[in-house]
């Protein structure tokens, strides 16, 4: 069975909507009007030789409608949404939360902050205040928790107190400090960076409006032949992410890093850009601390912060094909279970 939602603004429309894209043998399952004015169809399509799934059988409309309130609650545009509702409800899982894992793995791409060196310097961009500099320490850090050396080259020389910041940083980690002001310059830094150290380059912030800053940015990761990590505060709005984040993944970001997500509650701008960008999930920023303030994101973790389980629900396991990760962890308040997105993270197994 093939489940979709519908909103409109009356219900004819809605009906209408409805026939327009699941034909006259669609069926109404259930219907809402909702304080905005408007009204929400629940709608289902029955398909030959479907396959169970987790919005088949019994309790199959009720995880329909805990991740369709979800996605409401987060912000996920309508493209996104179904493509997630489709790639959630081709699941055979217990819960909601699982299904949803299952979803997300499908649709995202997930990786860990590198803790050794890489096949190319990570090079920091996104949008002036995103938190760069401190990304790029804590990268640092994970690698000093290894036993492995890393070398940080900032572009960031004009800011107020931001070349002692660095220092500071890079002293505290014993990590190796290098200096550039232009593509010239960051080549040269690059080239006599020992190869068993995890390269890092904290740049300036660019405007994703700004023309010739953004042209600026492409010939640093030229220059150094680095991989482009988008930086990004979780808690925008989605279709602004998304949009900043086609604008950076052109200039060559390939990763993405939030931050902030401890200060962070609904997450649409965080996936929006993500799947926007087709980029990869490489962690998110849980705190302040530069040490343990980094931190790998995999599918379960990430359906804990999106959809929180029910008490019955926080020990189902992992989803089918999804990477297990840990089975605890709390999620936000604002869904009705205590702790935030910092603690789901912390609380499953997250990379210190």
């Amino acid at each position: 069975m093939r489940l979709k939602t519908f909103t409109a603004k009356s219900l004819p429309e809605a009906m209408t909507r409805v026939r327009e894209r699941l034909g006259p043998d669609a069926v109404i399952l259930e219907q809402q009007t909702l304080e905005s004015g408007g009204v929400r169809v629940v709608a289902a399509l029955e398909q030959r030789g479907e396959t169970s799934g987790a919005f088949t059988g019994e309790g199959g409309l009720d995880a329909f409608n805990a991740l369709s309130a979800a996605f409401d609650y987060h912000g996920l545009p309508i493209g996104l949404t179904d493509r997630l509702m489709a790639a959630a409800g081709s699941v055979d899982a217990d819960t909601p939360q699982l299904a949803l894992a299952g979803g997300l793995d499908a649709v995202f791409t997930f990786g860990a902050p590198p803790s050794g060196p890489t096949a190319k310097p990570l090079l920091l961009i996104g949008p002036p205040g995103a938190g760069k500099t401190a990304t790029a320490a804590k990268l640092a850090a994970l690698a000093r928790v290894r036993g492995n050396p890393a070398t940080l080259i900032t572009m960031d020389l004009g800011k107020a107190g931001g070349m002692a910041q660095v220092q500071a940083f890079t002293d505290a980690l014993g990590a190796e400090l290098r200096q550039a002001r232009d593509a010239d310059s960051l080549a040269h830094a690059v080239g006599g960076c020992a190869d068993d150290h995890l390269v890092i380059i904290d740049t300036l912030g660019a405007s994703p409006y700004d023309a010739d800053a953004l042209r600026e940015t492409a010939d640093w990761i030229a220059a150094a032949g680095a991989d482009g990590v988008l930086v990004l505060p979780a808690g925008g709005d989605p279709l602004e992410s998304a949009e900043v984040a086609i604008t950076y993944a052109d200039l060559g970001a390939r990763h993405l890093i939030a931050t902030r997500l401890d200060a962070t509650r609904r997450l649409g701008g965080l996936l929006s850009a993500a799947h926007a960008g087709r980029l990869s999930l490489m962690g998110a920023g849980i705190s302040a601390a530069i040490g343990g303030g980094l931190r790998a994101l995999n599918p379960m973790q990430m359906a804990r912060l999106v959809l929180p389980a029910e008490p019955d629900e926080e020990d189902s396991g992992p989803p089918p094909g999804a990477d297990p990760g840990s089975d605890s962890g709390d999620n936000t308040p604002d869904t009705g279970v205590p702790g935030g997105p910092a603690d789901a993270i912390a609380g499953s197994g997250g990379q210190r």
